[in-house]
Parts: C-alpha cells; structure tokens; sequence
C-alpha cells in the first residue's frame, strides 16, 4: 500500500505449511479483517484422482 494512504490496513498472508503434493492442495482462504490487519489465511484440503489422473503420473517415474 502506497505510504499515506488514510485509514489502509496492512494485509497479511498465512504461511503455506508442509503438506503432501500427491494427497494435498492448499487454497487461500477468504480475508478476515482483525483489528490491525486484513489476514488471509490458507487451507489444506484433501484432493480425489481418478485412475485415469494416477495413471498420468505414474508415466512421469
């Protein structure tokens, strides 16, 4: 944010923690507004693949 913006809050992102990339996706979750800061923060969710998905992958070994 550009200094002397009146009233701007400062954004802050949530670390992407250790996940696994085969099972796991992490998405950004909507911004909450606290106090003294916009935090946006991240998700761990779990991902489904088809046989035809795991297939493709096990070529790339």
């Amino acid at each position: 944010m550009p200094k002397g913006t009146p009233d701007a809050k400062l954004v802050v992102f949530g670390e992407i923690p250790e996940f696994d990339q085969e099972t796991q996706a992490v998405y950004q979750i909507g911004p909450v507004e606290r106090e003294d800061d916009i935090y946006v923060g991240v998700e761990i969710r779990y991902v489904e693949l088809d046989e035809g998905e795991l297939e493709g992958f096990e070529e790339l070994n």
